[in-house]
């Protein structure tokens, strides 16, 4: 007898799905390499508009601090559209089954996922980012959870991956526990 799901997620993949996945995960594991940015940025355009130079050097400086302050996820972005212009506008769905041991993924393929492989659980106001690592997420849409609602999922998958649903913050809001996590995913590499 086959085993009974206990809940569905899916999501049809747009180019803005892809944009949000990307930018995700570069928040999630690339807190450092953003902080170092706006630093470098901040101190760019501080050195700018306090030290004698030319005007020239001193537009380059300030343009490029500017840049570095506000492109904070630039990169995730760049990632973004080359993952959609390598697919031709042929994106994804994908489909993730919950059984009571583990997950099964389907989309452009099927596989089977245990629970104590994810590593982190993020969530924004529309989507579920389930993480294995950088670069490998099962992201679903709230509203197409079946079985329950989105919140008795989150429970059900907190309860058998052992972490905690978190929400993405901003930099001026990261506390020191933030930096503590960004400074161990930067080790990791």
């Amino acid at each position: 007898m086959a085993e009974k799901a206990k809940f569905v997620g899916s999501i049809q993949h747009t180019e803005d799905t892809l944009q949000r996945l990307f930018k995700t995960e570069y928040r999630t594991y690339k807190q450092l390499r953003i902080l170092i940015r706006m630093v470098i940025g901040f101190a760019l355009a501080a050195l700018a508009l306090t030290t004698e130079m030319s005007t020239v050097l001193q537009g380059i400086l300030l343009l490029v601090g500017c840049w570095l302050l506000v492109s904070r996820d630039f990169p995730a972005a760049v990632q973004a559209d080359k993952a959609v212009d390598g697919r031709k506008g042929n994106l994804p769905q994908n489909v993730c089954t919950f059984f009571k041991g583990s997950l099964q993924l389907s989309g452009e393929g099927t596989m089977r996922l245990e629970y104590s492989r994810f590593q982190r659980l993020i969530e924004d106001n529309e989507y579920l980012y389930l993480f294995l690592g950088p670069k490998s997420v099962c992201m679903i849409d709230k509203a197409t959870v079946e079985g329950g609602s989105a919140e008795d999922l989150k429970e059900f998958v907190a309860q058998r991956t052992g972490l905690s649903w978190r929400r993405n913050r901003s930099l001026l809001s990261m506390n020191l526990t933030d930096l503590r996590q960004a400074l161990q995913d930067h080790r990791k590499r």
